[in-house]
């Protein structure tokens, strides 16, 4: 049986209240014991002197698309090294299990349409973080009806639901709504309301990236509240956000909208990432009626037609919701692609001699969408978002590698930047709870979140003053400051130095 003995460290154990010098054992993968610094016996234990830093709790990245990449990372560099020991996925209505899994021919392979298997996969791999899934609306419909522009019949809804219930049956966390996005924008608010209404009495949320973040961004927030109260009465917002300037003065009406959910009882909290740059694929930018064209069949036409072309650009160039001077090249499937990564859009035209306009459309062109950020946001309303109390942490990022510098930042600095922004306006006590106990609650982690007898061993030492991320569109892989170390069911998952040890000692949560 393993034995742990932090001592000397400054105690945060995530239910908000004032931090205090402990000592904390841990026994196997539990906590054994939280006494006053000092007082705990020595004897027979490996003992790791704190030396004054912050022990808190694991945090929970509640909002990422980490499906796949859990076992294909399993080592969980981008989450374990920022202090991630739970990461859960199946976010903004998709399912990799849904759909991506069909012609898998690695761990994932026999998994399609099976959460029961899916769960093995992930379990198999040994992944470094615990992880929890989502079942995503969009994925099921892909599954059903494919992207057609249409109204469910009700055997199709029997289906989906027969496949949400399969999930929720099997250990989902949760029913993931994505309307924003083809093909769950064709849906209705009652297919949506008729799926969550399986989640009524297992107090799994339903988490979503609402049919609109910018024009009509508050008729999106009463759909998702109306969604929610046909399910378990709890909502998870995604990336709570104000999108494009003509929206950014909404956010005070945001904020009432949210209010008084939760004082009328709706357990209701949003998630966020700390940066003002959102992240998708590049075929978002299109403007009606080419945003109901499902991605391949759009770059598709634009690949083999020039007339295609011409009509895009000619309804591109009408007026845009997204900036193409404010729209980034984050990746691209495409290596002729690769120099321009981390230009935007106007750059990459005065390039290749064109419009930004332009430039959209090339890429696009080449056949399938590059991945891209649109900086639709403001940095005074995000500074109020992670000043809120019932705003937690959400990367909207997957599980990337070490050596992957092909991503958004946010994959690899979310939770310190989160802190940095919030503590300009919050006590640290209150920012971790937000970071660990509030979420881990929020879906159900049971046994995590706090540091207290009993509970899992899910544990980061750091500095919270130094605290810190340097990642960067240039350089989005930078690991993050002031960690010592994070321990995941009671194992030291992550060490920045490298000579040391770790292990691989994340679990599948299955939600009951």
């Amino acid at each position: 049986m393993e034995k742990l003995l932090f001592t000397n460290v400054m105690l945060y154990d995530g239910t908000g209240r004032t931090p205090f010098m402990a000592d904390v054992a841990v026994q196997d993968d539990r906590i054994a014991a939280v006494a006053e610094c000092g007082t705990l016996n020595k004897t027979g234990v490996q003992v790791i002197d704190g030396k004054g830093l912050a022990l808190t709790p694991g945090f929970v990245d509640v909002h990422t698309h980490s499906d796949s990449s859990a076992a294909r990372v399993p080592g969980g560099d981008s989450k374990i090294s920022q202090g991630v020991t739970t990461d859960i996925s199946g976010n903004c209505g998709f399912s990799f299990y849904l759909t991506g899994a069909k012609d898998a021919e690695d761990v994932f392979k026999g998994t399609w349409c099976n959460f029961g298997a899916y769960a093995d996969a992930i379990e198999k791999s040994s992944p470094a973080v615990n992880v929890v899934h989502l079942c995503g609306h969009n994925s099921l419909r892909v599954r059903v009806m494919g992207y057609e522009e249409r109204n469910a019949t009700k055997e199709e809804l029997r289906q989906m639901k027969e496949l949400l219930a399969e999930a929720l049956e099997h250990g989902a966390g949760g029913f993931s709504g994505g309307p924003y996005y083809l093909p769950g924008k064709f849906a209705p608010t009652e297919e949506l309301k008729e799926l969550a209404s399986l989640l009524k009495g297992t107090g799994k949320p339903y988490a979503t990236h609402i049919r609109s973040e910018a024009s009509n961004l508050l008729e999106a927030l009463d759909e998702a509240f109306e969604i929610a109260r046909a399910g378990d009465n709890n909502l998870e917002i995604s990336h709570l956000k104000t999108s494009g300037e003509k929206n950014w003065c909404k956010l005070d009406a945001v904020f009432e909208k949210i209010e008084k959910a939760r004082a009328e009882g709706m357990n209701v909290l949003a998630d966020r990432y700390p940066y003002i740059h959102s992240s998708t694929g590049l075929r978002q930018i299109v403007p009606p009626p080419f945003d109901t064209v499902d991605t391949m069949t759009l770059c598709g036409k634009l690949k083999e037609s020039a007339a295609y072309r011409q009509e895009l650009l000619d309804a591109m160039k009408k007026g845009l919701e997204r900036s193409p001077a404010r729209t980034l090249l984050v990746s691209s499937p495409f290596e002729e692609h690769k120099k321009y990564r981390g230009m935007s859009m106007v750059e990459i035209g005065n390039l290749m001699g064109c419009s930004g306009e332009e430039a959209v459309v090339n890429l696009l062109a080449a056949g399938n969408t590059p991945w891209a950020a649109f900086g639709t946001m403001n940095e005074e309303n995000l500074e109020k978002i992670l000043a809120k109390p019932y705003v937690i942490t959400g990367s909207d990022g997957n599980i990337c590698a070490f050596d992957d510098n092909t991503t958004h930042p946010r994959a690899f600095g979310t939770c310190p930047l989160f802190f940095r922004i919030a503590a300009r306006n919050c006590d640290y006590a209150s920012i971790i709870r937000r970071m660990t106990a509030l979420p881990a609650a929020k879906f159900n982690l049971e046994g995590r979140g706090i540091v207290a007898p009993g509970y899992f061993a899910d544990l980061v030492l750091l500095d919270l003053d130094k605290f810190d991320s340097k990642a960067d569109y240039a350089v989005p892989n930078r690991r993050a400051e002031g960690i010592t170390g994070v321990y995941v069911n009671g194992k030291l998952a992550y060490s920045p130095d490298e000579g040391i040890k770790t292990n691989r000692s994340g679990r599948m949560l299955k939600i009951k």
